[in-house]
C-alpha cells in the first residue's frame, strides 16, 4: 500500500486498554482512539497481516487505514506443509 498524500502518516502501536482504547505514536504526538468491537477485530487482523506494529493513519480524520484482507499465502503454505508431512508418513511402515 503506497500513500502519496501528505495527510497520511504511519503510527506506531503502543498499547491497547481494556476499554478498547488504542494508544499509538504518530510523529511526535501520541494519539488515543476509542475503537468499536469491529474496529478492534480489524486492528487485530491488520497487525497479524503486517507482522509489525505500524498502522497507517489519516491525520485530519483520525482514521486508521487497516489491511483486513486475510493473508491466504500463509494459510496455503501451512496447508501444503501439512500435506507434505502426511505424504512422508505414508512412506513409513
Amino acid at each position: 500500500m503506497v500513500l502519496l498524500n501528505s495527510d497520511y502518516e504511519v503510527g506506531v502501536f503502543k498499547c491497547l486498554s481494556d476499554n478498547n482504547e488504542l494508544v499509538m505514536d504518530v510523529g511526535q504526538e501520541e494519539y488515543t482512539l476509542t475503537l468499536s468491537d469491529e474496529e478492534m477485530e480489524d486492528l487485530e487482523q491488520h497487525l497479524v497481516n503486517q507482522e509489525n506494529l505500524l498502522i497507517p493513519f489519516h491525520k485530519e480524520t483520525k482514521e486508521l487505514i487497516l489491511n483486513t484482507e486475510p493473508n491466504y499465502d500463509e494459510e496455503e503454505m501451512e496447508e501444503l506443509m501439512n500435506i507434505s508431512e502426511g505424504a512422508g508418513d505414508l512412506g513409513e511402515d
